[in-house]
């Protein structure tokens, strides 16, 4: 069986959707939409995808999909994600899921009333290396996982929240095997947020024209409590880019430490192994790459070292085909954007907040 897959939103998060469907088999990428005339035929003639659109409710009342990627700005993937339901289609959602739980729970309820997936696209822990660092880990070669640091990209920390953050939360959640908790610190140009610095994402972040909705603070510092008794630290600030974004998981064990980031050359993700718990200057045992034959990275023939959406959209296509559930999927998507929700309760309300979340409303407007 070849799944039909459609992609609406053809910005440059979309390239990576379509190579994901161009590259895997079983899966044929025949539709794409986009209000953008320009936008829909660049990418519809870098992939040879004739049928065009640019009204998504046309798309799906005219062409019969399996699956559909939703990368439009993240007001918009509620909308389009209950309308793809209601045409039988299984969705696989850009990150963030939604600006808000309660319109993601919308979009849940949506595709388990028509029997279709929701999976949100969090490509990071599906990567090879990502897999074997928790498989070491699990092995105890770091001794027993006490902790995860990551950084963000550099932009101010309300808008870097709904990019990065959500994949971050993820990540924790992949490593922590689950996340309990969530305390959050949040300021704005030195002063801690309240209500007045909340702001819409186009405000706060000048260098990203990415809808995130509305968002506050420039710098934030969260503490995520993890379902192990491990627990992850997620720092995000404005700086300058110096030796690419350096974005990816710092694991401190017992007795040893893991490190997942990106080779400032080349941007391919490299696994780093040190013996010793703690970190000098100049004692420290020397770090040791861990790398994997690259057999580990090949689909369909090709291999895939970056964290692409292949990954993700490997995941959702095999849960489909087999009847599964993808990983990502059902209440597994709520996740991250739940955590986004915890770290704004947390600073506002002073304390530590408990998951999962019985307020569903979007934690930044006040009745």
């Amino acid at each position: 069986m070849t799944l039909r897959a459609g992609i609406v939103g053809c910005g440059g998060i979309s390239r990576s959707h379509a190579a994901a469907y161009d590259g895997l088999e079983d899966v044929a990428l025949v539709a794409m939409c986009d209000i953008n005339s320009d936008a829909l035929n660049n990418r519809a003639d870098e992939y040879d995808v004739s049928n065009r659109y640019t009204d998504y409710l046309e798309m799906f009342a005219h062409e019969t999909l399996d699956i559909v990627s939703v990368c439009t700005h993240a007001p918009l993937h509620a909308p389009i994600t209950i309308a793809a339901a209601q045409a039988g289609t299984h969705v696989l959602c850009e990150k963030p899921l939604s600006v808000d739980l309660e319109t993601a729970d919308q979009m849940l309820a949506a595709c388990k009333e028509a029997g279709v997936h929701l999976a949100v696209s969090h490509q990071f822990r599906f990567t090879p290396l990502f897999r074997h660092a928790k498989s070491i880990i699990d092995a105890g070669k770091i001794g027993e996982l006490r902790s995860i640091r990551e950084v963000g990209k550099g932009r101010e920390a309300g808008f870097e929240l709904m990019e990065m953050g959500v994949h971050y939360f993820d990540e924790m959640d992949f490593f922590l095997g689950g996340v309990s908790w969530i305390q959050a610190h949040i300021t704005y140009q030195g002063h801690d947020v309240t209500d007045a610095d909340i702001m819409h994402s186009s405000e706060l972040c000048k260098t990203d024209r990415r809808d995130n909705g509305i968002v506050a603070g420039d710098t934030m510092l969260v503490h995520i409590g993890g379902a192990s008794g491990a627990y992850g630290i997620m720092e995000l600030y404005p700086r300058q880019q110096r030796h690419g974004w350096m974005m990816g998981p710092h694991l401190l064990g017992s007795e040893g430490q893991l490190m997942i980031k990106p080779n400032p050359q080349t941007g391919i993700d490299e696994m780093w192994h040190c013996p010793f718990d703690v970190s000098f200057a100049s004692h420290t045992p020397a770090w040791e790459q861990i790398e994997l034959d690259t057999s580990a990275f090949i689909i369909s023939g090709q291999a895939w070292k970056s964290r692409h959406t292949i990954w993700s959209a490997k995941n959702i296509r095999d849960a489909i085909l087999d009847g599964n559930q993808p990983e990502l999927g059902g209440h597994n998507a709520l996740t991250s954007l739940e955590c986004v929700s915890a770290t704004y309760t947390s600073h506002f309300n002073g304390a530590k907040v408990q998951l999962p979340l019985k307020e569903r409303n979007h934690p930044l407007v006040f009745s």
